[in-house]
Protein backbone atom coordinates (compact mmCIF):
# COMPACT_ATOMS: atom_id res chain seq x y z
CA UNK A 1 0.00 0.00 0.00
CA UNK A 2 1.59 3.64 -0.84
CA UNK A 3 1.88 5.76 2.04
CA UNK A 4 0.44 9.25 2.12
CA UNK A 5 3.49 10.88 0.56
CA UNK A 6 3.60 8.58 -2.43
CA UNK A 7 0.38 8.81 -3.10
CA UNK A 8 0.28 12.61 -2.99
CA UNK A 9 3.57 12.46 -5.32
CA UNK A 10 1.27 10.34 -7.48
CA UNK A 11 -1.85 12.62 -7.34
CA UNK A 12 0.38 15.61 -8.06
CA UNK A 13 1.87 13.77 -11.22
CA UNK A 14 -1.85 12.60 -11.88
CA UNK A 15 -3.14 16.62 -11.36
CA UNK A 16 -0.23 17.95 -14.21
CA UNK A 17 -0.96 15.25 -16.31
CA UNK A 18 2.58 13.30 -16.43
CA UNK A 19 2.44 9.74 -17.27
CA UNK A 20 5.17 8.06 -15.30
CA UNK A 21 4.48 5.31 -16.72
CA UNK A 22 5.53 6.38 -19.81
CA UNK A 23 9.27 5.92 -19.16
CA UNK A 24 11.50 2.88 -19.24
CA UNK A 25 12.17 2.56 -15.60
CA UNK A 26 8.43 1.73 -15.85
CA UNK A 27 8.27 -0.70 -18.35
CA UNK A 28 7.53 -3.83 -15.96
CA UNK A 29 5.24 -1.56 -13.76
CA UNK A 30 2.56 -4.07 -14.00
CA UNK A 31 4.64 -7.08 -12.97
CA UNK A 32 7.67 -6.15 -10.66
CA UNK A 33 7.76 -3.79 -7.34
CA UNK A 34 5.23 -3.91 -4.92
CA UNK A 35 2.57 -5.04 -7.44
CA UNK A 36 3.21 -8.48 -7.69
CA UNK A 37 6.23 -10.41 -7.33
CA UNK A 38 7.85 -8.18 -4.97
CA UNK A 39 5.84 -7.03 -2.20
CA UNK A 40 6.20 -4.39 0.20
CA UNK A 41 5.57 -6.22 3.59
CA UNK A 42 5.53 -3.53 6.71
CA UNK A 43 8.61 -4.85 9.48
CA UNK A 44 6.92 -4.89 13.03
CA UNK A 45 4.00 -2.61 14.05
CA UNK A 46 4.04 1.21 12.26
CA UNK A 47 1.62 3.78 12.70
CA UNK A 48 1.76 6.35 10.33
CA UNK A 49 -0.53 9.98 10.88
CA UNK A 50 -0.98 12.74 8.44
CA UNK A 51 -2.35 16.04 7.81
CA UNK A 52 -3.70 17.75 5.15
CA UNK A 53 -2.97 21.24 6.35
CA UNK A 54 -3.40 23.38 3.52
CA UNK A 55 -4.45 22.45 -0.23
CA UNK A 56 -0.73 23.08 -0.90
CA UNK A 57 0.92 21.54 1.82
CA UNK A 58 0.79 18.08 3.16
CA UNK A 59 2.22 16.24 6.46
CA UNK A 60 3.37 13.11 7.47
CA UNK A 61 4.48 11.46 10.91
CA UNK A 62 5.21 7.68 11.10
CA UNK A 63 6.07 5.59 14.13
CA UNK A 64 7.53 1.74 14.26
CA UNK A 65 7.85 0.98 18.10
CA UNK A 66 8.56 -2.85 16.51
CA UNK A 67 11.41 -4.34 16.39
CA UNK A 68 12.83 -0.98 17.25
CA UNK A 69 11.42 2.38 17.89
CA UNK A 70 12.16 4.98 15.15
CA UNK A 71 10.37 7.10 13.23
CA UNK A 72 9.85 9.99 10.39
CA UNK A 73 8.00 13.38 9.80
CA UNK A 74 8.17 14.59 6.22
CA UNK A 75 6.33 18.17 4.01
CA UNK A 76 5.35 18.00 0.79
CA UNK A 77 4.62 21.55 -0.78
CA UNK A 78 3.17 21.74 -4.71
CA UNK A 79 2.62 24.50 -7.23
CA UNK A 80 -0.84 23.13 -7.43
CA UNK A 81 -3.76 22.09 -4.91
CA UNK A 82 -4.16 18.85 -4.69
CA UNK A 83 -7.48 16.57 -4.54
CA UNK A 84 -6.82 14.24 -1.74
CA UNK A 85 -9.72 13.35 0.92
CA UNK A 86 -8.96 11.85 4.41
CA UNK A 87 -8.48 8.17 4.46
CA UNK A 88 -12.29 7.70 5.88
CA UNK A 89 -13.61 8.72 2.46
CA UNK A 90 -10.16 8.17 0.26
CA UNK A 91 -10.57 6.46 -2.69
CA UNK A 92 -9.10 2.35 -1.44
CA UNK A 93 -8.60 1.42 -5.09
CA UNK A 94 -5.79 4.49 -5.90
CA UNK A 95 -4.21 3.55 -2.27
CA UNK A 96 -3.09 0.01 -3.31
CA UNK A 97 -0.50 -1.34 -5.64
CA UNK A 98 -2.69 -3.45 -7.91
CA UNK A 99 -2.64 -4.86 -11.41
CA UNK A 100 -3.66 -2.10 -13.93
CA UNK A 101 -3.05 -0.72 -17.32
CA UNK A 102 -2.12 2.89 -16.28
CA UNK A 103 -2.46 4.29 -19.98
CA UNK A 104 -2.87 7.56 -20.30
CA UNK A 105 -4.06 9.20 -23.48
CA UNK A 106 -1.65 11.41 -25.53
CA UNK A 107 -4.06 15.01 -24.76
CA UNK A 108 -3.54 17.83 -22.25
CA UNK A 109 -6.27 19.74 -20.86
CA UNK A 110 -5.64 23.15 -21.62
CA UNK A 111 -6.10 23.88 -17.37
CA UNK A 112 -3.08 22.27 -16.84
CA UNK A 113 -0.68 25.07 -18.27
CA UNK A 114 -1.27 28.78 -18.21
CA UNK A 115 -0.85 31.55 -20.84
CA UNK A 116 0.49 35.16 -20.54
CA UNK A 117 -1.47 37.84 -22.04
CA UNK A 118 0.24 37.45 -25.34
CA UNK A 119 -0.93 33.75 -25.58
CA UNK A 120 2.25 32.22 -24.43
CA UNK A 121 2.55 29.02 -21.78
CA UNK A 122 3.61 29.47 -18.57
CA UNK A 123 5.14 26.48 -16.98
CA UNK A 124 4.79 26.81 -12.50
CA UNK A 125 4.57 23.27 -11.56
CA UNK A 126 6.66 22.55 -9.20
CA UNK A 127 7.27 20.10 -6.15
CA UNK A 128 9.21 20.28 -2.80
CA UNK A 129 9.21 17.38 -0.42
CA UNK A 130 11.55 16.23 2.37
CA UNK A 131 11.70 13.64 4.90
CA UNK A 132 14.04 13.18 8.18
CA UNK A 133 14.44 10.12 10.22
CA UNK A 134 14.40 9.78 13.42
CA UNK A 135 16.93 9.14 15.66
CA UNK A 136 19.67 8.43 12.55
CA UNK A 137 18.95 11.63 10.81
CA UNK A 138 19.01 10.80 7.65
CA UNK A 139 17.17 12.95 5.12
CA UNK A 140 15.54 12.52 2.08
CA UNK A 141 14.40 15.57 -0.35
CA UNK A 142 12.92 15.63 -3.57
CA UNK A 143 12.39 18.42 -6.01
CA UNK A 144 10.14 18.68 -8.60
CA UNK A 145 9.75 21.53 -11.64
CA UNK A 146 8.37 21.09 -14.85
CA UNK A 147 9.37 23.54 -17.59
CA UNK A 148 7.53 23.35 -20.62
CA UNK A 149 4.40 20.71 -21.84
CA UNK A 150 6.50 17.91 -22.68
CA UNK A 151 9.84 18.33 -20.63
CA UNK A 152 10.44 18.09 -16.62
CA UNK A 153 13.29 17.60 -13.90
CA UNK A 154 13.63 15.73 -10.86
CA UNK A 155 15.90 16.38 -8.64
CA UNK A 156 16.41 13.83 -5.89
CA UNK A 157 18.89 13.68 -2.32
CA UNK A 158 19.84 11.35 0.45
CA UNK A 159 22.26 12.69 3.33
CA UNK A 160 23.25 10.03 5.83
CA UNK A 161 25.42 11.13 8.87
CA UNK A 162 26.04 7.62 9.62
CA UNK A 163 27.67 6.60 6.11
CA UNK A 164 28.88 9.21 3.61
CA UNK A 165 28.83 6.69 1.11
CA UNK A 166 24.97 6.39 0.96
CA UNK A 167 24.87 10.35 0.77
CA UNK A 168 24.44 11.26 -2.99
CA UNK A 169 22.03 13.55 -5.32
CA UNK A 170 20.22 12.61 -8.57
CA UNK A 171 19.37 14.79 -10.94
CA UNK A 172 16.93 13.28 -14.11
CA UNK A 173 15.86 15.23 -17.43
CA UNK A 174 12.97 14.06 -18.94
CA UNK A 175 11.33 14.42 -22.33
CA UNK A 176 7.92 13.17 -22.74
CA UNK A 177 6.25 13.56 -26.12
CA UNK A 178 3.49 10.78 -25.86
CA UNK A 179 4.74 8.81 -28.19
CA UNK A 180 8.19 8.38 -27.32
CA UNK A 181 9.63 9.65 -24.29
CA UNK A 182 14.05 9.86 -22.91
CA UNK A 183 15.40 10.53 -20.05
CA UNK A 184 18.92 11.72 -19.27
CA UNK A 185 20.23 11.23 -15.66
CA UNK A 186 23.44 12.21 -13.09
CA UNK A 187 24.39 10.57 -10.04
CA UNK A 188 27.03 11.87 -7.95
CA UNK A 189 26.99 8.08 -5.96
CA UNK A 190 30.17 6.75 -8.46
CA UNK A 191 29.59 9.87 -11.32
CA UNK A 192 27.12 7.43 -13.64
CA UNK A 193 25.66 9.04 -16.25
CA UNK A 194 22.73 6.97 -17.86
CA UNK A 195 20.75 8.04 -21.16
CA UNK A 196 16.55 6.14 -21.16
CA UNK A 197 14.52 5.70 -24.23
CA UNK A 198 10.65 4.43 -24.73
CA UNK A 199 9.25 3.85 -28.06
CA UNK A 200 5.48 3.23 -28.19
CA UNK A 201 3.97 1.51 -31.08
CA UNK A 202 0.42 1.67 -30.69
CA UNK A 203 -2.17 -0.29 -33.04
CA UNK A 204 -3.90 3.21 -33.76
CA UNK A 205 -2.63 6.30 -34.66
CA UNK A 206 -2.05 9.21 -31.97
CA UNK A 207 -4.57 11.60 -34.12
CA UNK A 208 -6.72 9.13 -34.08
CA UNK A 209 -6.93 8.12 -30.63
CA UNK A 210 -6.94 11.88 -29.43
CA UNK A 211 -9.74 13.08 -31.32
CA UNK A 212 -12.14 9.73 -31.03
CA UNK A 213 -11.92 8.89 -27.67
CA UNK A 214 -15.44 9.99 -27.05
CA UNK A 215 -16.42 8.69 -29.76
CA UNK A 216 -14.55 5.19 -29.01
CA UNK A 217 -16.34 4.93 -25.64
CA UNK A 218 -19.71 5.62 -26.81
CA UNK A 219 -19.11 3.11 -29.69
CA UNK A 220 -18.18 0.59 -26.72
CA UNK A 221 -21.49 1.58 -24.55
CA UNK A 222 -23.70 0.67 -27.79
CA UNK A 223 -21.93 -2.47 -28.26
CA UNK A 224 -22.44 -3.42 -24.22
CA UNK A 225 -26.20 -2.45 -24.97
CA UNK A 226 -26.80 -4.00 -27.93
CA UNK A 227 -25.57 -7.81 -26.51
CA UNK A 228 -27.70 -6.84 -23.78
CA UNK A 229 -30.86 -6.66 -26.03
CA UNK A 230 -30.16 -9.55 -27.79
CA UNK A 231 -29.50 -12.11 -24.64
CA UNK A 232 -32.99 -10.29 -22.77
CA UNK A 233 -34.62 -11.02 -26.09
CA UNK A 234 -36.84 -14.28 -26.07
CA UNK A 235 -35.20 -17.52 -27.51
CA UNK A 236 -38.00 -18.30 -30.12
CA UNK A 237 -37.22 -14.60 -31.23
CA UNK A 238 -33.35 -15.16 -31.52
CA UNK A 239 -32.27 -16.88 -34.37
CA UNK A 240 -28.66 -17.61 -35.92
CA UNK A 241 -29.20 -16.35 -39.12
CA UNK A 242 -30.62 -12.70 -38.04
CA UNK A 243 -27.37 -12.23 -35.94
CA UNK A 244 -24.64 -10.40 -38.11
CA UNK A 245 -21.26 -11.80 -37.75
CA UNK A 246 -19.93 -8.11 -37.80
CA UNK A 247 -19.98 -7.62 -34.17
CA UNK A 248 -18.00 -10.95 -33.94
CA UNK A 249 -15.29 -9.68 -35.76
CA UNK A 250 -15.57 -6.15 -34.34
CA UNK A 251 -14.89 -7.91 -31.00
CA UNK A 252 -11.36 -10.21 -32.32
CA UNK A 253 -10.27 -7.05 -33.98
CA UNK A 254 -10.72 -4.62 -30.92
CA UNK A 255 -8.98 -7.76 -28.87
CA UNK A 256 -6.11 -7.78 -30.69
CA UNK A 257 -5.82 -3.88 -30.29
CA UNK A 258 -2.69 -2.93 -27.95
CA UNK A 259 0.75 -1.09 -27.83
CA UNK A 260 3.57 -2.48 -28.27
CA UNK A 261 6.84 -0.40 -26.13
CA UNK A 262 10.44 -1.18 -26.87
CA UNK A 263 13.05 0.93 -24.86
CA UNK A 264 16.86 0.68 -24.23
CA UNK A 265 19.27 2.11 -21.26
CA UNK A 266 22.54 2.54 -21.88
CA UNK A 267 24.75 4.16 -18.60
CA UNK A 268 28.76 4.46 -17.69
CA UNK A 269 30.13 5.07 -14.27
CA UNK A 270 33.17 7.59 -14.66
CA UNK A 271 34.87 6.41 -11.17
CA UNK A 272 34.64 2.66 -11.69
CA UNK A 273 35.26 3.32 -15.42
CA UNK A 274 32.77 0.97 -16.57
CA UNK A 275 29.34 0.93 -17.74
CA UNK A 276 26.51 -1.73 -19.07
CA UNK A 277 23.22 -1.72 -21.14
CA UNK A 278 19.64 -3.10 -20.92
CA UNK A 279 16.58 -3.45 -23.24
CA UNK A 280 12.85 -4.55 -22.88
CA UNK A 281 9.82 -4.35 -24.61
CA UNK A 282 6.75 -4.72 -23.76
CA UNK A 283 2.85 -5.72 -24.76
CA UNK A 284 -0.23 -4.02 -23.06
CA UNK A 285 -3.40 -4.39 -23.73
CA UNK A 286 -5.28 -0.84 -24.19
CA UNK A 287 -8.38 -0.45 -21.96
CA UNK A 288 -10.70 2.08 -24.62
CA UNK A 289 -10.13 -0.43 -27.19
CA UNK A 290 -10.49 -3.41 -26.04
CA UNK A 291 -13.40 -5.45 -24.35
CA UNK A 292 -10.99 -8.50 -23.30
CA UNK A 293 -9.43 -8.63 -20.25
CA UNK A 294 -6.65 -6.51 -19.32
CA UNK A 295 -2.78 -8.09 -19.98
CA UNK A 296 0.52 -6.97 -20.15
CA UNK A 297 3.69 -9.10 -21.41
CA UNK A 298 7.02 -7.62 -20.49
CA UNK A 299 10.86 -9.03 -21.51
CA UNK A 300 14.30 -7.43 -20.33
CA UNK A 301 17.60 -8.55 -20.94
CA UNK A 302 20.95 -7.40 -19.94
CA UNK A 303 23.66 -8.79 -22.42
CA UNK A 304 26.85 -7.74 -19.99
CA UNK A 305 25.36 -8.81 -16.96
CA UNK A 306 23.70 -12.15 -18.53
CA UNK A 307 20.49 -11.95 -16.85
CA UNK A 308 17.42 -11.74 -18.72
CA UNK A 309 13.40 -11.43 -17.34
CA UNK A 310 9.87 -12.16 -18.54
CA UNK A 311 6.65 -11.92 -16.79
CA UNK A 312 2.73 -12.49 -18.37
CA UNK A 313 0.23 -10.14 -15.94
CA UNK A 314 -3.62 -10.82 -16.87
CA UNK A 315 -6.68 -10.25 -15.31
CA UNK A 316 -7.93 -13.43 -15.14
CA UNK A 317 -11.63 -12.89 -13.55
CA UNK A 318 -13.32 -9.47 -12.02
CA UNK A 319 -11.44 -9.84 -8.71
CA UNK A 320 -8.46 -12.12 -9.54
CA UNK A 321 -5.25 -11.60 -11.29
CA UNK A 322 -2.24 -13.49 -12.20
CA UNK A 323 1.52 -13.41 -12.77
CA UNK A 324 4.16 -15.17 -13.04
CA UNK A 325 7.65 -14.01 -13.57
CA UNK A 326 10.82 -16.08 -14.64
CA UNK A 327 14.61 -15.22 -14.63
CA UNK A 328 17.54 -16.39 -15.88
CA UNK A 329 21.21 -15.59 -16.00
CA UNK A 330 23.44 -16.93 -18.83
CA UNK A 331 26.56 -17.17 -17.10
CA UNK A 332 25.87 -18.58 -14.09
CA UNK A 333 22.93 -20.24 -15.07
CA UNK A 334 20.74 -19.64 -12.18
CA UNK A 335 16.79 -18.97 -12.19
CA UNK A 336 13.80 -18.12 -10.19
CA UNK A 337 10.80 -18.59 -10.95
CA UNK A 338 7.96 -16.85 -8.80
CA UNK A 339 4.13 -16.64 -9.38
CA UNK A 340 1.83 -13.97 -7.23
CA UNK A 341 -1.89 -13.26 -7.32
CA UNK A 342 -4.00 -10.92 -5.92
CA UNK A 343 -7.71 -11.24 -4.93
CA UNK A 344 -9.89 -8.37 -4.33
CA UNK A 345 -12.62 -8.28 -1.68
CA UNK A 346 -15.90 -6.40 -2.31
CA UNK A 347 -18.96 -5.51 -0.54
CA UNK A 348 -21.88 -7.57 -1.20
CA UNK A 349 -23.74 -7.72 -4.18
CA UNK A 350 -26.94 -5.73 -4.84
CA UNK A 351 -29.70 -5.97 -7.25
CA UNK A 352 -32.04 -3.90 -8.39
CA UNK A 353 -34.60 -4.08 -10.66
CA UNK A 354 -35.21 -2.42 -14.28
CA UNK A 355 -38.14 -0.08 -14.93
CA UNK A 356 -39.99 -2.99 -16.49
CA UNK A 357 -39.72 -5.40 -13.37
CA UNK A 358 -38.67 -8.44 -15.19
CA UNK A 359 -34.93 -8.00 -15.30
CA UNK A 360 -32.56 -7.97 -12.18
CA UNK A 361 -29.41 -6.37 -12.82
CA UNK A 362 -26.36 -6.85 -10.65
CA UNK A 363 -23.70 -4.32 -9.69
CA UNK A 364 -20.74 -4.90 -8.54
CA UNK A 365 -19.89 -3.77 -4.70
CA UNK A 366 -16.91 -1.80 -3.84
CA UNK A 367 -13.71 -2.58 -3.02
CA UNK A 368 -12.44 -2.76 0.52
CA UNK A 369 -9.62 -5.17 0.59
CA UNK A 370 -7.01 -7.13 -1.42
CA UNK A 371 -5.23 -10.47 -0.73
CA UNK A 372 -1.90 -10.60 -2.44
CA UNK A 373 0.53 -13.78 -2.06
CA UNK A 374 3.94 -14.63 -4.00
CA UNK A 375 5.33 -17.80 -4.09
CA UNK A 376 9.15 -18.13 -5.11
CA UNK A 377 11.47 -20.99 -5.75
CA UNK A 378 14.03 -18.89 -3.99
CA UNK A 379 11.98 -16.14 -1.37
CA UNK A 380 9.68 -18.61 -0.05
CA UNK A 381 5.97 -17.46 0.34
CA UNK A 382 5.08 -13.78 1.00
CA UNK A 383 0.92 -12.86 1.98
CA UNK A 384 -0.23 -9.31 2.36
CA UNK A 385 -3.49 -8.44 3.44
CA UNK A 386 -4.15 -4.57 2.84
CA UNK A 387 -7.99 -3.06 3.70
CA UNK A 388 -9.83 -0.82 5.62
CA UNK A 389 -10.63 -0.47 9.27
CA UNK A 390 -13.08 1.98 10.65
CA UNK A 391 -11.48 5.32 9.64
CA UNK A 392 -7.46 4.00 8.74
CA UNK A 393 -5.70 1.87 6.30
CA UNK A 394 -4.18 -1.26 7.08
CA UNK A 395 -1.33 -3.40 5.89
CA UNK A 396 -0.72 -7.03 7.57
CA UNK A 397 1.88 -9.04 5.78
CA UNK A 398 4.08 -12.03 6.23
CA UNK A 399 6.98 -13.95 5.03
CA UNK A 400 7.80 -17.61 5.21
CA UNK A 401 10.19 -20.09 4.64
CA UNK A 402 8.60 -23.32 4.66
CA UNK A 403 12.00 -25.10 3.79
CA UNK A 404 13.29 -23.98 7.20
CA UNK A 405 12.93 -25.59 10.02
CA UNK A 406 14.73 -23.69 12.84
CA UNK A 407 12.65 -20.63 11.88
CA UNK A 408 10.22 -20.62 8.72
CA UNK A 409 8.37 -17.54 9.82
CA UNK A 410 10.84 -14.88 8.60
CA UNK A 411 8.64 -11.77 9.60
CA UNK A 412 5.61 -10.23 10.61
CA UNK A 413 4.30 -7.10 9.79
CA UNK A 414 1.26 -4.31 10.64
CA UNK A 415 1.04 -0.80 9.57
CA UNK A 416 -2.19 1.57 10.44
CA UNK A 417 -2.68 5.23 8.10
CA UNK A 418 -4.74 7.76 8.83
CA UNK A 419 -5.02 11.23 7.46
CA UNK A 420 -7.50 13.88 7.19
Amino acid sequence: MHNFMDYCLRTYFKTIDWNDDNQYSNLCAASRGEEFTSLNIPRGLTFAISKIKFPLLKASYSMNVSPILNGSLGYLFTSRPLKVDPSERVNFMEMIDRFHINYMPRNYSPEVLDKNDDGSEVIKDYLLYGRLFVPTGRLEAIYSKRFSRWMQCVVTAVSDPRSKAASHVTTELQYDVGQWCTELSYTTDGELFGVRGLYNFASQSQEETDTDSNNEEQSLQDKKKKKDDNLKAPLVERNVFDVSSESEDDDEVESLKGEWSIGAELYYGVRERSGGVSAGIRYRSLPQFSLQSPISVTYLINPIMGHMSAAFAAQVSDDLALCPRFEFNMYSYESDLMIGAEWWQREHERESESNDDTVNKSSQGEVTGIVKATVGTSRGITLLWEGKYGKMLFSLGLVADLTSRISPIRSVGLQFQYFS
